[in-house]
């Protein structure tokens, strides 16, 4: 075994998600005055279109189409994303419940290795299980208004690294703006093939 992966969400997902609404209200990714964040309703939508672009299950779906991820469906759903793991040959590890970063999650990684295939062929199965059951409950949970509020209180330490990155490479921020709109301006320098600004900040969400 050559080692594990984390799935991956997205700039992930909600970042991708906020950039989508945002564009389609006619919000420019440079310029900070303009750079609105979209309802929570525009989040879902935005969601289920790249969801249901990307081969999600009628499961999956539903969940998301119903406007609301409670911790319950985001398990189950990751649950069968493990069982889909394990059904395929592929070790598992981290699949219980956490609260380390102040809400239930669970934090669970993929060999990235197993029997009878190349790495890149065990990585392929193990993305579509992931993309299948779970990615997108997966972002849309960690986007509901109880997680973020958490979220928002760890990111304050990081929030000048991040202005410091994103006016570094072409965007015009407003400092004080609220987490969400600095995801769309990480979004927005990705998309132009720069730095991953929250990401380099050393904040992990």
């Amino acid at each position: 075994m050559s080692g594990r992966r984390r799935p991956g969400l997205v700039i992930g997902l909600v970042a991708v998600a906020l950039l989508a609404a945002a564009c389609s209200n006619g919000s420019s990714g440079a310029a900070g005055s303009q750079m609105t964040p979209p309802s929570w309703g525009e989040v879902v939508d935005a969601t289920v279109e790249v969801a249901r672009k990307q081969g999600a299950s009628d499961d999956q779906l539903a969940v998301l189409e119903s406007g609301d991820v409670t911790f319950q469906q985001y398990e189950a759903a990751v649950g069968r994303t493990v069982e889909c793991l394990r059904a395929a040959g592929i070790d598992v590890v981290g699949d219980t419940v956490t609260d380390a970063s102040g809400y239930p999650e669970i934090n669970y990684s993929y060999a990235a290795s197993s029997t009878g295939r190349t790495d890149a062929e065990t990585d392929a199965i193990s993305q579509e299980c992931i993309r299948t059951h779970s990615q997108f409950i997966e972002g849309l949970y960690r986007s509901t208004p109880q997680v973020q509020e958490v979220v928002d209180e760890r990111f304050e330490p990081y929030r000048q690294a991040v202005v410091t990155c994103l006016e570094e490479n072409g965007e015009d921020v407003d400092a004080s703006a609220p987490r969400s709109v600095l995801e769309m301006h990480t979004a927005a320098v990705v998309g132009r093939g720069g730095p991953h600004c929250i990401a380099e900040s050393g904040f992990t969400g």
